[in-house]
């Protein structure tokens, strides 16, 4: 299955440039297979060596996920040749080639071993959401590419990256693109502002699943919240309508346990409603899902002044969140998506969100930095991070 993925269309040109260069950009749709590709094609073709290949996620529950997903595909047990580290959790061994970590493992790591012994090539997967760990990680990176590891390959990739910028940032680099296989999804807006509409925005999205199932709609369901409290209060306004007879209800977020996750990604033979924060927006596939309810909203890392701590907000997503979420339902056919505000206010919203870099007290990553013996960082924090 996996060799027919889009992103083997650029598999010659990626493997070229990444020999040549030693810094790639990856743009390439939601489904293209980057995610589980990518590391594989480094693997089976010899450009690691012996050292392994590393891949940055945004994301706990992704790492997991891709991680197993990847151990399957090679038909390997998860934890040998394949393996994943998060915190407090490592599925790894001496074997292990393919590992799939979170942001602020690999930069502990380089506090640790400043010269990453062992480790070939770094991915750098969804760097859209340009996270501070991040951000920070692929500066300390392109340094330690520059100074003490000219073999280091370095790549980034995402779905909605602008290059342009990114480019100047990594130059000398190359850009591959992959055309991807997404279906096409039909995005209907609410008629009115979400301002005018007084009602919680999980009943809105209780009412807009009834209508999708009356209007004859199939597949599965995604359905986007903040938080758990808002997914809890979803799922129980869904479970009250009519049209949730015969629909298992599942809940996806950060704080779950493993078996629960699983099981919301899990196949069935009954249709099933999976609701789910914004771990659900990029790099994990939930098969069979056609219609996606979107609430526009998620809880965003923010600075507060008042309090002097960084906290997370409420807040209305961006236009590029927005695509992520709605290409949910466009992954193995023609879909849906339901989006809980009007046309207008949707021009309204920022193109991108604003890098965490910009909007989060750096105390804690500075003296992360500090205790590695990192004096300043000539690449600074990320591109726009200045």
């Amino acid at each position: 299955m996996s060799d027919r993925l889009p992103i083997y269309e650029c598999e010659a040109q990626l493997l070229a440039d990444l020999k040549a260069h030693r810094r790639l950009i990856v743009s390439a749709p939601t489904g293209s297979g980057k995610s589980t590709q990518v590391p594989q094609m480094l693997l089976d073709h010899g450009v690691l060596g012996s050292g392994q290949v590393v891949i940055l996620q945004p994301r706990r529950l992704a790492a997991r996920l891709l991680a197993a997903r990847v151990a399957w595909e090679r038909k390997v047990q998860l934890g040998r040749e394949v393996g994943y580290q998060i915190r407090f959790e490592n599925v790894t061994g001496p074997e292990t080639r393919i590992r799939f970590v979170t942001e602020g493992v690999l930069l502990r790591q380089m506090v640790q071993a400043s010269k990453l012994e062992g480790i070939s090539a770094i991915i750098f997967d969804e760097f859209h959401e340009r996270h501070l760990y991040g951000d920070i990680t692929l500066a300390r990176a392109l340094d330690l590419q520059e100074t003490q590891r000219p073999d280091l390959q370095i790549l980034v990739m995402s779905a909605t990256l602008d290059s342009v910028q990114l480019e100047d940032y990594l130059k000398p680099c190359r850009v591959v693109e992959s055309q991807g296989r997404t279906f096409s999804v039909d995005i209907r807006y609410s008629g009115q502002p979400s301002y005018v509409d007084k009602r919680p925005v999980w009943e809105q999205a209780a009412e807009a699943f009834g209508n999708f199932v009356q209007s004859g709609g199939e597949g599965d369901v995604l359905v986007f919240m903040p938080g758990g409290f808002e997914i809890a209060q979803t799922m129980e306004a869904i479970r009250h309508t009519d049209e949730s007879r015969g629909f298992i209800l599942l809940p996806l977020h950060g704080e779950l346990p493993p078996g629960d996750q699983d099981a919301a990604v899990a196949r069935y033979e009954r249709r099933k409603v999976v609701v789910a924060t914004n771990v659900a927006e990029t790099s994990l596939t939930i098969d069979g899902v056609r219609c996606v309810i979107d609430g526009g909203l998620a809880r965003i890392p923010r600075y507060d002044p008042f309090r002097g701590i960084n906290t997370l907000l409420i807040e209305k997503i961006s236009q590029a969140s927005a695509n992520q979420r709605a290409g949910r339902a466009g992954r193995t056919a023609p879909g849906i998506c339901f989006r809980l505000w009007s046309r207008e206010e949707h021009g309204h919203r920022p193109q991108q969100e604003l890098p965490e870099v910009k909007r989060l007290d750096l105390a804690e990553v500075v003296l992360t930095l500090k205790a590695a013996g990192v004096a300043g960082c000539a690449r600074g924090a990320g591109p726009g991070a200045c």
